[in-house]
């Protein structure tokens, strides 16, 4: 018995629907983002992209819901796939909560980003596993605000970002905050004096 030989004409028709379906479905459009230029003498810290909801695997930024703060720069994040992050606000140090202003300074920030969705900034890895990054709400910089408020130093040993710097100086010039105290204690200081104890 002969054998029925296929045409090409089918297999090429198929090639072409496949093609053409594929060329048909509308392409997912993903905000524009900017980098965090973490080079010293930085310029202004970046901007939150328009929008917040779109959740993409772009190592650099992460879009969580905040479902923890543990104090005033530290909160826990999950994902779309419910992939947990613990989130260390980079530039700043906040009162430990044993500290005076430390409760204040978490309840600041939980009242910022509790239940919300966040865009973070990714910058690296800490010593114990945190990422480390800015965090964005409505394009709003939470890492900024928390000095604005006076819950927040700006880590300048580590950071070098002018507009922080300012936030800080404003912040104590308006004795706002942590600034009421006559000789608040640095976070960094009293952790050393702890270790001493």
């Amino acid at each position: 018995m002969r054998r029925k030989r296929i045409g090409l004409l089918p297999i090429i028709v198929i090639v072409l629907v496949g093609l053409y379906l594929k060329s048909s479905q509308p392409a997912r459009q993903l905000p524009p983002v900017e980098t965090i230029n973490t080079r010293p003498e930085s310029e202004p810290v970046p901007h939150v992209p328009q929008s917040t909801e779109s959740h993409h695997k772009d190592p650099k930024h992460l879009y969580l819901k905040v479902v923890g703060v543990h104090d005033g720069d530290t909160i826990t994040g999950l994902d779309e796939d419910q992939k947990q992050f613990k989130i260390r606000l980079d530039a700043i140090d906040v009162p430990e909560l044993g500290m005076p202003f430390g409760q204040a300074s978490r309840k600041a920030l939980s009242e910022k980003v509790f239940g919300k969705m966040v865009v973070v900034f990714v910058k690296t890895k800490d010593r114990y596993g945190r990422t480390v990054g800015h965090v964005l709400l409505d394009k709003r910089d939470m890492n900024l605000e928390m000095i604005e408020v006076g819950m927040a130093w700006h880590y300048a040993h580590y950071d070098h970002n002018k507009r922080l710097a300012e936030a800080e100086q404003e912040a104590r010039g308006n004795r706002v905050g942590l600034w009421r105290d006559q000789n608040p204690v640095s976070p960094w200081d009293w952790r050393k004096a702890k270790k001493h104890e």
